[in-house]
């Protein structure tokens, strides 16, 4: 067990990050087992689920869930088999929307970034500017 303060904070956002990681691998593990079936049973959804499927995966491998070699092979798989029934993608996709749930100990907290008008971000990159030219004189 840690013994320092930075440690046990550290331990304890890797066990939560661990369990989301763990989720999001569930999640795409089940869509695409249903992508599959239904690529097998020839339906009418087909598309639809592949395209669940590609999204999951690529937000997985944007956030480094997943390798993005790994997602690229799954996608290229899937994309393979729906050539095969010379059926494509759709443009759009509806999904569900993920509830939040509480992940234990502390949980997950939302991001509430503040917007900043343009002027705001002016006068930053102003302040920030003459405070470079200041020190360089």
């Amino acid at each position: 067990m840690p013994q320092i303060k930075s440690a046990k904070k550290a331990l304890r956002q890797s066990k939560k990050r661990r369990i989301r990681n763990l989720q999001i691998k569930r999640k795409i593990r089940e869509a695409k087992k249903l992508a599959q079936k239904s690529l097998q049973a020839k339906k009418k959804d087909v598309p639809q689920k592949v395209k669940e499927v590609i999204i999951l995966v690529d937000k997985a491998a944007k956030n480094n869930i997943i390798h993005k070699n790994k997602a690229n092979r799954i996608k290229s798989k899937l994309q393979e088999k729906l050539a095969k029934l010379k059926l494509e993608l759709p443009k759009k996709v509806k999904t569900k929307k993920p509830v939040r749930r509480s992940l234990g100990v502390g949980g997950a907290k939302g991001k509430t970034a503040s917007k900043k008008t343009e002027a705001q971000k002016k006068t930053k990159k102003k302040q920030v500017r003459t405070k470079k030219s200041k020190s360089k004189k």
